[in-house]
């Protein structure tokens, strides 16, 4: 009996509010994808999209009607993980709330909510002193929290994992369309897919003719339908819905545009530049990370997109120059392989300290 206690995998649970497949959703993945063979995982989120690719897997999952402190405990309570694996803010302040579990915090990005005292952060660092390891995709990204300083003895960097073998088998396609410009996220709020629409108009008053488009859904679809008919973009901008390959699209664009507001890693733009495609960011703190401080790369207003949009589009040896800058980056980017080594010394030594 003993021996067979010894031998049986230890279990770790994923949590995650979303519903959706995204960033974090594919660390989640690829974690659990890593480590199957050495640890019985399930993945725990919002009834949704996910579900497909969590089938399309095979991954065990148990997904929630609605995301609340009860539901959660009760699918917890039967599971009984040995680890929880809390990605983001409030799946960790929730898994805080259902027990005396071992949790690890892996924040993927750095809301301004975040930035500054009010009772989310109160709640999360008076909670958080029960945290066993918060992971961090970027440190830069990590500082911006308001409270970086109290809970930095657990923090550990890590990045996010990037398959370029994919990336780039994923974007051959010869039929596509080619496009000027693209954008790729969700139409929500951190994304501000607007600022897009609106560099986008910005161009075209200045008579340079661009074809552009959109990859994504969310919340502000419908406004955004509705900016572009206001501003009589319909010939420039083609909005192409969620895809399940968004690198096709990458591929056959001569630039990619992050209007976000906040990143934790700017995951797309890095992407971009395994496809060999040059980025326009704003100044987020995961891109910054990505690109540099100083980097060209970064815009400070729409105005800033425009003019070095209209550089990249009319002169050729400048544009030769981003995309090599672009390739050389994407050399130093992390590997799967890699990542799951990190992933599994932090496992162990989490099971060590249990």
């Amino acid at each position: 009996m003993i021996e067979e206690k010894m031998d049986k995998k230890r279990k770790i649970a994923h949590v995650l509010k979303s519903s959706i497949y995204s960033g974090a959703e594919n660390v989640a993945l690829t974690i659990i994808k890593g480590l199957q063979e050495e640890y019985e995982f399930v993945y725990i989120a919002t009834e949704g999209p996910i579900r497909e690719k969590l089938e399309e897997e095979k991954i065990p999952f148990i997904l929630l009607e609605k995301f609340n402190r009860k539901n959660l405990k009760n699918v917890l309570n039967r599971v009984q993980p040995d680890i929880i694996h809390a990605h983001d803010f409030s799946a960790t302040v929730m898994s805080l709330l259902c027990g005396n579990y071992r949790v690890i915090s892996h924040l993927h990005y750095d809301p301004p909510w975040a930035r500054k005292w009010d009772l989310k952060t109160i709640i999360f660092v008076v909670l958080g002193k029960r945290i066993a390891k918060i992971l961090a995709v970027s440190r830069r990204a990590y500082q911006n929290l308001v409270f970086s300083d109290i809970l930095k003895s657990k923090m550990q960097m890590i990045g996010n994992p990037i398959d370029k073998e994919y990336i780039l088998s994923m974007g051959e396609n010869e039929k596509r369309k080619q496009y000027d410009i693209l954008f790729v996220g969700r139409f929500a709020e951190q994304k501000s897919p607007q600022t897009f629409i609106e560099i986008v108009r910005r161009l075209t008053a200045t008579g340079k003719p661009v074809r552009c488009a959109m990859v994504g859904a969310g919340e502000l679809e419908e406004e955004c339908k509705a900016l572009i008919k206001m501003n009589n973009l319909q010939d420039n901008i083609e909005l192409l819905g969620f895809q399940k390959n968004p690198y096709q699209f990458m591929k056959k664009s001569k630039l990619l545009c992050v209007t976000s507001l906040w990143e934790g890693y700017g995951l797309v733009a890095a992407e971009a530049n395994i496809l060999g495609v040059p980025v326009l960011s704003t100044r987020t703190g995961g891109v910054t990370e990505i690109f540099g401080e100083n980097a060209i790369e970064l815009c400070t207003d729409a105005m800033d997109f425009v003019k070095k949009i209209l550089i990249l589009l009319n002169d050729g040896q400048e544009y030769q120059k981003w995309q090599e800058r672009a390739l050389e980056r994407a050399r130093g980017f992390i590997t799967p392989e890699d990542y799951i080594k990190q992933l599994r010394v932090i496992y162990q030594e989490e099971i060590e300290s249990i």
